[in-house]
């Protein structure tokens, strides 16, 4: 029983790890497209491709499972309304108005948002170990803030972008806390769907209000879109959603200190950008970090 619970944790935690790797290009790909498509109209479009990839094995699913979804609406429309329509929105509208680096970094503060939103809605409780952890990893949070001279200035500078990536975080929190209230009888993937579905349909209606701006593709965009649709949607958010659901939100919520980490070495491999050494260090309190909350 013991060797079966530790793997199911070793698989938890890999899974969690590949979430925020497929997520850390997710940044990436929105940056670079920025001034091609808006948004809301990227995030609409990343989902809807997403449920074209989904829905043709899911459907019997969602017709075998309609009464325990049916039972869990509100559950499964906040999913969708935070995790997929709001979050990532307001992440695009960051990515547009400031750079990715800084979103990222910023993002180090959500398993902190985690684990607040954590004590204050489901009485979590952490133990002196996970307190450690926490504090360490927010000891490399902001090793990593200030890595880069310019970067940390950048940073600590006010900005709309940033604002729309503090708002992020705070959703972000409330979503990885819900998914511990997603109904437990039907398949992940199922769940997923499902709210996919109810986010399109919330963010079809802002596109009515609002209008509809045409986005202009160029062959580097298209390809953005896909990875984001593919990896960074679809198989991130399995992924995710499974981690969280065997080792809990707020332990598995420290996990998107690795995007900085992720994103940071992107940014090296895509962009061009130097690795300094503060990086590593603040990289290794992360992990550190990581490591003392899941124990």
């Amino acid at each position: 029983m013991r060797q079966a619970i530790q793997k199911d944790t070793t698989a938890a935690i890999a899974a969690l790890v590949f979430a925020t790797l497929f997520w850390s290009g997710n940044f990436i790909a929105g940056r670079a497209i920025r001034g091609e498509i808006t948004p809301l109209e990227l995030n609409t479009i990343r989902w809807g491709l997403c449920l074209a990839m989904m829905l043709p094995f899911t459907l019997r699913g969602l017709v075998s499972y309609r009464r325990e979804l049916v039972a869990s609406w509100r559950v499964v429309a906040l999913l969708g309304i935070t995790g997929i329509a709001a979050f990532h929105t307001m992440v695009y509208q960051a990515l547009s108005q400031t750079a990715a680096v800084n979103c990222l970094l910023i993002l180090a503060l959500a398993p902190v948002a985690t684990v607040a939103g954590g004590m204050i809605w489901s009485g979590f409780r952490p133990t002196l170990f996970q307190i450690a952890g926490l504090l360490v990893s927010l000891l490399g949070a902001s090793v990593l803030v200030l890595a880069g001279g310019n970067v940390g200035v950048s940073l600590l500078q006010v900005d709309t972008g940033k604002v729309w990536m503090l708002g992020a975080i705070v959703i972000w929190a409330w979503y990885t806390l819900l998914l511990r209230h997603k109904p437990s009888a039907v398949p992940q993937s199922v769940t997923l769907v499902a709210s996919i579905l109810v986010a399109l349909c919330v963010m079809a209606a802002f596109l009515l209000v609002r209008g509809v701006e045409r986005p202009e593709f160029t062959e580097e965009s298209l390809l953005a879109v896909a990875y984001i649709a593919v990896f960074a949607s679809a198989i991130g958010f399995l992924l995710w959603s499974y981690g969280i659901g065997i080792i809990g939100p707020e332990r598995g919520g420290q996990f998107v200190h690795l995007m900085p980490i992720f994103g940071s070495i992107l940014a090296v491999l895509l962009l061009g950008e130097q690795l300094t050494f503060s990086l590593l260090a603040g990289a290794a309190f992360v992990v550190a970090g990581i490591v003392l909350v899941n124990r």
